[in-house]
Order: structure tokens, then C-alpha cells, then sequence
């Protein structure tokens, strides 16, 4: 059963009906200003902090309606997920955090901690907020989190959301040896040798000239991250294999890829949706993996619909139904989303 909008094959060919053609179609609005965004999200989110066994966890809420849990990738400030956050927050209480090491004050000791600590972290920010259910949003990184949760309490999750999501990453003998020696250097991110470099090459071709702000933008705030809690992230994921795991989620999952990621490769996504039992998938075209940067209100309006689906049409999601949405998302957003296989 899909709770997904019908998108159309060919959003961009005139729709012919018995009245006559279609209206004309107001053209797109401008991109938002992100900074802007940034900046209405700071004034609005509750700042919170919660003083767990392993670190001090800085989270933001934003919201009000049924929780929803974001997990954010594994580098790059709370900031970049703003304007994804601003739209959620217009349906769901919001909740993002930090992981430990993000923060100089948060007294995290890196070694010890291990993948299944973040995810005691996750449900332990879950109980100190006093949730019972939420809906979880993985992002990359976050969707091992998220995995992992669905897995071992699957009655807490209605149904979760995964972008960029994987269960396994292969790590060359090379890359080994150069997170080892990451590890040794001071400081934050924007220190590293080659980082634009390597981030140009996976990620620039996804913001055209039109959003070459938000570019700048990810640059800035990819480069805040501590050099030391992002080895820590890679290092946990050259020891994690959630594929034996994967059939044994009964969870109803969202699968969100986008067709020019090159940082989590289709394979990965084709493994998610054949192993998952209860999965059903979207590919966004001319998509990449920062779609919280450069397709941020089609990334929320898919989340939406998926976590509550439409009970009466466009105007009317209540949660409780589980029939599809009888409306399609407007023209400008269609004509970059399709549904997957």
C-alpha cells in the first residue's frame, strides 16, 4: 500500500482533460534565502541539553504535532538542516541533536563510544523529552541510527523516513590508514589538505548556479566540524554491517535517493529496498545527496505525506488514514520527483 502521491511520467508534458487543457502554471518562486532560513529557525527552536551517560546532548525542537526525530548526517552543523526543519515544523514537533564530540563543552570521550551507544543516546533523548512514539528521519549517516532503532524497538516507530541511507560501506585498505592519521590532526574540518576538492567533486554539480549561496554555504558550516568526531563517525561505520538486520524490521520505511548521489551509490539503496519487508522508495532526479540543502521543501513535503498520510485530499492529513494522498504536489515540485520501482 503506498502512501505516496501519484507523480506524473512526464510531469513537464501538458495534462489533457475533458474540459480542455490545462491552466497555465504560475511560474516557480525563487529560491529561499537560507541564511534567512537559518536565521528564523535559531529565533524559533527551543534550545535544549540533556545530560546523558556518554555526553552533554545539544538538541533544538521546533513545532508542534506528533514527534518527529531527525538524525542528521555525519558532517556539517544543525544549520543546514534549517529550512527542511522550518517546513517539518509546520506539521510536526521537530527534534534534532547533536553527536557527541560536535560541541567543546559536551565532555564526550570519543574512544569508548560505539554505534550501538548513539543509539542508546537516541532513545535515552526520546525518554528524557517524555515521547512515547515519534517518526524517525535518518539522513546518510543518520540512517544506520535510525536502522539499528527500528530494529530493536520497532513499536516506538510508526513509520520512519531514510535519505542516503545505507547498511554497509566498504573501506579500502588506504582509506584506513588515512582515517588512522585523520585522527592525530587538531582542530576542525576546514583544516583538512584537498577537503573543497573532494567535496566539489562529489557534491558541486548538485547546486546549480542558481543556489551557488547554499554552496558556499555547506562549505562553511561542513568545515565547523570537529576533525576528531568525524573520524570517530567513519571509524564506527568501517565496523558496521547492518545487512543481517534488515529483514527483520517490520517498520513501514521510506526510501528518499537521489539519482546523482555520489557519495551513497544506488547500490546501496537497491540493497535498502530489496532487504527491507515493509519498504517503498522515491528517487528524486537531478538530485544529489545534500537534498536538505538544494530541495529542501520537496524533501519535506515527501516526509510529510509519507509520516501523515492524507485522509481527505491535498488540504487534509490527520495521521490516522491510511489512504494515499488524492492530490499531487504543485508543478514545481513534480517536475523534480518520481517514484521509484
Amino acid at each position: 500500500m503506498s502512501s505516496l502521491p501519484s507523480l506524473p511520467e512526464d510531469p513537464e508534458r501538458a495534462v489533457l482533460t475533458q474540459a480542455g487543457p490545462e491552466p497555465a502554471r504560475a511560474p516557480c518562486p525563487a529560491p529561499a534565502n537560507f541564511r534567512a532560513e537559518v536565521a528564523r529557525y535559531d529565533a524559533a527552536a527551543e534550545l535544549g541539553r540533556w545530560e546523558g551517560p556518554r555526553y552533554r546532548m545539544t538538541y533544538r525542537i521546533l513545532g508542534e504535532g506528533p514527534p518527529l526525530v531527525l538524525i542528521p548526517g555525519i558532517a556539517s552543523s544543525y544549520r543546514v538542516y534549517a529550512l527542511l526543519l522550518n517546513r517539518l515544523g509546520e506539521h510536526f514537533r521537530t527534534i534534532l541533536y547533536d553527536y557527541p564530540g560536535e560541541n567543546p563543552d559536551d565532555h564526550a570521550r570519543l574512544g569508548p563510544i560505539t554505534h550501538d551507544h548513539l543509539v542508546d543516546d537516541l532513545f535515552g533523548l526520546i525518554d528524557h523529552l517524555h515521547i512515547g512514539r515519534a517518526f524517525l528521519v535518518g539522513l546518510s549517516f543518520g540512517s544506520t541510527i535510525a536502522l539499528k532503532a527500528l530494529h530493536r524497538e520497532p513499536g516506538r516507530f510508526p513509520r520512519a523516513a531514510l535519505q542516503g541511507g545505507f547498511a554497509y560501506r566498504h573501506f579500502s585498505a588506504a582509506e584506513r590508514w588515512a582515517l588512522r592519521l585523520g585522527r592525530l590532526v587538531p582542530g576542525n574540518v576546514s583544516r583538512l589538505p584537498l577537503r573543497r576538492t573532494v567535496l566539489a567533486y562529489n557534491s558541486r554539480l548538485e547546486f546549480p548556479s542558481l543556489l551557488d549561496d547554499r554552496w558556499d554555504f555547506y562549505l562553511e558550516q561542513n568545515g565547523l566540524t570537529p576533525i576528531r568526531a568525524l573520524a570517530h563517525r567513519v571509524d564506527l561505520l568501517t565496523r558496521l554491517n547492518l545487512r543481517p538486520i534488515l529483514g527483520a524490521i517490520p517498520a513501514e520505511v521510506l526510501l528518499l535517493q537521489g539519482n546523482e548521489d555520489r557519495i551513497v551509490p544506488q547500490r546501496d539503496f537497491e540493497v535498502l529496498k530489496a532487504a527491507l519487508p515493509r519498504a517503498e522508495a522515491v528517487v528524486l532526479p537531478t538530485v544529489g545527496h545534500q537534498p536538505h540543502l538544494t530541495h529542501a521543501e520537496v524533501l519535506a513535503q515527501l516526509i510529510h505525506q509519507w509520516l501523515l498520510p492524507c485522509a481527505g485530499g491535498p488540504g487534509g492529513c490527520d495521521g490516522t488514514s491510511g489512504n494515499a494522498c488524492s492530490g499531487k504536489p504543485d508543478s514545481c515540485l513534480a517536475s523534480q520527483t518520481t517514484t521509484g520501482p
